[in-house]
């Protein structure tokens, strides 16, 4: 652009001179040849400072390109320089958290009474509930051996569903006799079932067993335990609970490989049987028991009471040979109701999922014999 304009004034220049030169514009006259060199020369004039000033902008042109072709292209930086530039961004922000970590910690210094109080009132309050926690355990422990305590010093007396059997020899008194106990025995062992395991979760399983031995004296166990039992129906349990009873002799034996045999025979019934066993334990002693069941299915539930009987006239009982086994046995079979989870379809079809097995058993056996074994199988 400086060039062009040196060039346009150039030029208006000479255009000046020229108009001036002229003999119009002079009152000389000068002769036509004279006036004609003088033209000449100042048209010449004319034309060399145009090349130069025409020189002078191409020179001035190509520097200008030069400058700008050598100001386009952007430097690249080194690896070094972007590893440097890298170190002092990390570095500025290390002190950044510098600057904020120790805000933090005067921050903390200043609140550190109120954070000291609130800790300690806090361990205060734990302290406390802890300490009432261990004292309701305490309490709960103090019943439970009370009712430990009763157990063990009543083992000898009437325990929640004994009763008294004795028969004669005569069969039409002993089936009376029976008879007249059954619809008690039933309704007592029903309602001490329930009571015994309320609160209970009917689907998990639950046992509860204690053992006393008094030196020199019986050996008790007592056990109540809860069995849920999937994919069958009340009765059918309740049936095959009932087979298992009646055919005691033959289970027993091939549960624990003795010798047991049945030794009357005169008064079985499904409702209720007598059940005199005699067998041969591993320690070579025999035993012996007499035990009479009743059961009863209604209503969906079946209940199973068995008590020992305390005195046969037909088939006593012979301590100096035999280890007597007394058992009072409690069972009440119900079925469970349909999880939430259960399709509607199976509810209405009447389909029983779970059926619970609720037993409370007393076994004491007579030690006689100085190496009587205390298992009570």
């Amino acid at each position: 652009m400086l060039a062009e304009w040196e060039t346009l004034a150039a030029v208006r220049a000479a255009t000046s001179a020229i108009l001036y030169a002229s003999p119009w514009a002079s009152n000389d006259v000068n002769p036509p040849d004279q006036e004609a060199a003088t033209h000449s020369d100042h048209v010449h004039l004319v034309l060399q400072e145009l090349r130069a000033d025409e020189g002078r902008g191409k020179r001035g042109a190509q520097e200008l390109g030069e400058n700008s072709n050598h100001s386009s292209p952007k430097k690249r930086k080194t690896t070094y320089e972007i590893r440097k530039q890298q170190q002092r961004d990390m570095t500025a922000q290390v002190e950044r958290m510098q600057a904020q970590l120790d805000a933090l910690k005067f921050r903390v210094l200043v609140e550190k009474g109120e954070a000291a109080k609130s800790h300690r009132s806090v361990s205060a309050a734990n302290s406390v509930l802890h300490e009432y926690v261990q004292k309701q355990h305490v309490a709960l422990a103090e019943m439970q051996a009370m009712v430990a305590c009763h157990v063990q010093r009543n083992l000898l007396t009437l325990h929640p569903v004994y009763t008294v059997i004795r028969l004669g020899t005569d069969p039409v008194e002993r089936q009376n006799t029976l008879m007249a106990l059954k619809s008690r025995a039933l309704r007592e062992a029903e309602r001490f079932l329930t009571a015994r395991s309320r609160g209970l979760d009917p689907r998990s399983s639950y046992c509860q067993e204690e053992r006393f031995h008094v030196p020199g004296g019986d050996f008790s166990v007592i056990r109540v335990d809860n069995t849920p039992i999937y994919g069958a129906s009340a009765k059918a349990v309740f049936d095959a609970l009932t087979h298992c009873v009646l055919n005691a002799e033959t289970i027993l034996s091939d549960m624990f490989g003795s010798v047991t045999i049945r030794e009357d025979n005169d008064f079985e019934d499904s409702d209720v049987a007598q059940i005199r066993l005699v067998s041969s334990t591993s320690h070579g002693a025999v035993v012996e028991s007499n035990t009479v069941m009743f059961s009863e299915f209604s209503g969906g539930k079946g209940v199973f009471a068995s008590h020992f009987v305390d005195s046969d006239q037909l088939y006593p009982y012979n301590p100096d040979e035999r280890v007597r086994r007394d058992t009072s046995t409690t069972v009440m079979i119900r079925s469970l109701p349909a999880p939430d989870s259960q399709s509607q379809s199976d509810a209405a079809n009447g389909n029983e999922l779970a059926v619970l097995i609720t037993r409370w058993t007393c076994l004491k056996v007579h030690c006689v014999f100085k190496d009587a074994s205390q298992d009570p199988e």
